[in-house]
């Protein structure tokens, strides 16, 4: 692409690939030790809303702030 052919060119295409490859390793890493939330948070953002009963009781969990 924009290196030469020369040796240094050669040496900084070596290390554009062998970085582009470890940079893929640690995004596949970093995906599978999220995707429990991943799941969660677009199961929550796309998921169908439950309708209320009529008489029904959200209850909420709050927590004092200091």
């Amino acid at each position: 692409m924009f290196f030469n052919h020369h040796a240094a060119g050669q040496i900084l295409s070596l290390i554009h690939d062998k970085v582009g490859i470890l940079m893929l390793v640690f995004f596949v890493a970093h995906i599978a030790l999220h995707w429990r939330w991943i799941v969660f948070t677009t199961k929550n953002l796309f998921g169908r809303q439950r309708e209320m009963k009529e008489g029904e009781v959200i209850e909420a969990n709050y927590m004092p702030v200091d």
